[in-house]
């Protein structure tokens, strides 16, 4: 791990302030917690499937672990939305399938990684209400082989869906955020379900074909993960 320390600023002080406001005004059950220490003790890939505009709020109360979440950069489209998503979300920026475009979000999560931070990141790279993970992207299974980073998959469920974005025309995926981290004011059902670790092979990334092999089983795994986390069983001795 890299010596490199996570810079903490006002405004994650900010973030920290508001978060717990907002814990204070739901209740999030964290099942399977056995299998790690929370708060986290080390760095992670946090990959959860993604309900609504409140599920990172909600994972990083569950995991009581500041969390870089990789974000879609329409989020910070605009001045405003930018400086926020950035300094206060602590948001990456990427798009699914965008190329070189990513780079800079990419170099940053690298970064972060080595410097002994956890990113958050929903592997599909969209909204998905029903809850199920219908496919999974190749980020969080590249990360993980080019940094040596375990991912550890999370399941979020009892949210409160906002309403669907695009709607109305004015109905921004950003306002379907709003709305749902408004409309789950009070909500005492929400589950965050932790599952196993998964942990990259040693030397995957020494080259490209290791390296595509290694995301390929990564993302077996990670589905694998998945499927399990949304079946009602039992868990930690815990009926979920």
């Amino acid at each position: 791990m890299s010596s490199n320390r996570i810079a903490t600023t006002v405004w994650t002080r900010l973030k920290q302030l508001l978060l717990q406001a907002y814990g204070l005004c739901i209740r999030v059950r964290v099942k399977g917690e056995g299998r790690i220490a929370v708060p986290l003790h080390r760095h992670f890939i946090v990959a959860a499937n993604h309900l609504t505009g409140a599920d990172s709020l909600v994972i990083q109360l569950a995991l009581r672990t500041r969390l870089f979440f990789v974000t879609s950069a329409r989020w910070l489209a605009t001045r405003f939305t930018g400086f926020f998503m950035s300094n206060i979300c602590d948001s990456v920026p990427a798009d699914t399938g965008a190329g070189f475009e990513n780079l800079a979000g990419v170099r940053k999560c690298v970064r972060t990684l080595e410097s002994g931070g956890s990113i958050g990141i929903y592997p599909e790279g969209r909204l998905n209400r029903e809850g199920r993970v219908d496919r999974i992207e190749n980020g969080a299974a590249w990360l993980a082989a080019r940094t040596g980073t375990p991912i550890l998959p999370v399941y979020v469920r009892n949210l409160k869906l906002g309403p669907e974005p695009w709607s109305r025309p004015w109905l921004s995926e950003a306002w379907e955020g709003f709305f749902s981290v408004v409309g789950n004011l009070l909500n005492t059902d929400i589950e965050v379900v932790v599952g196993e670790p998964i942990a990259p092979l040693e030397g995957a990334a020494k080259d490209p074909d290791s390296l595509r092999s290694e995301v390929e089983r990564l993302n077996i795994e990670l589905r694998r993960s998945f499927d399990l986390l949304a079946e009602p069983r039992v868990v930690d001795g815990l009926s979920i």
